[in-house]
């Protein structure tokens, strides 16, 4: 697997006037701005969080039915990391786990060590936060992510690539 930086969109050097044509697939996919159903197999907190974060997306011109698969993967990131955390914190008046648990060594000392929920809020928590970065919801991600239809609706890439075919 290549390391470095991941490529810039060509959207994006469209944009910013780094775009030369004879790196261009004249024939890369332009997709339509769309918000995708979501699958049926949603947990009841995933289906929650989509409701939350697909009009967000929507409104940014970011999401296409492309993109149910990346959101799928965001939504139930975020709702493993809720649940996990409302565990290790308690929720609706009950006791949650807490961060660390004691047990008894061989030895008769005791040693405290982190509960298992607090490593899966922690794994969720960054898989979520990779998501969002990629679908530009964080703020210093928001300024690499390009929308996908201009003010007017208009792909200005698709433009571009239209008038460059002749």
């Amino acid at each position: 697997m290549a390391g470095g930086r991941p490529p810039k969109p060509t959207s994006q050097k469209a944009l910013g006037g780094t775009l030369q044509p004879s790196r261009t697939n004249a024939h890369e996919p332009v997709p339509d701005v769309a918000l995708p159903l979501p699958p049926d197999w949603l947990s009841e907190r995933g289906h929650s969080y989509w409701n939350e974060i697909g009009p967000v997306l929507l409104s940014m011109k970011v999401v296409t039915f492309g993109d149910g698969a990346a959101l799928s993967l965001l939504v139930e990131a975020l709702a493993e990391w809720a649940e996990a955390r409302q565990a290790v914190i308690g929720v609706d008046g009950r006791p949650g786990v807490g961060l660390v648990y004691e047990m008894l060594t061989e030895s008769g000392q005791t040693m405290r060590r982190p509960n298992p929920e607090v490593a899966q809020a922690s794994d969720a928590m960054k898989r979520a936060l990779r998501m969002l970065t990629e679908f530009g919801l964080t703020p210093s991600s928001r300024s690499k992510v390009s929308a996908l239809g201009g003010a007017d609706g208009n792909d200005p890439f698709a433009e571009m690539m239209n008038d460059m075919k002749g």
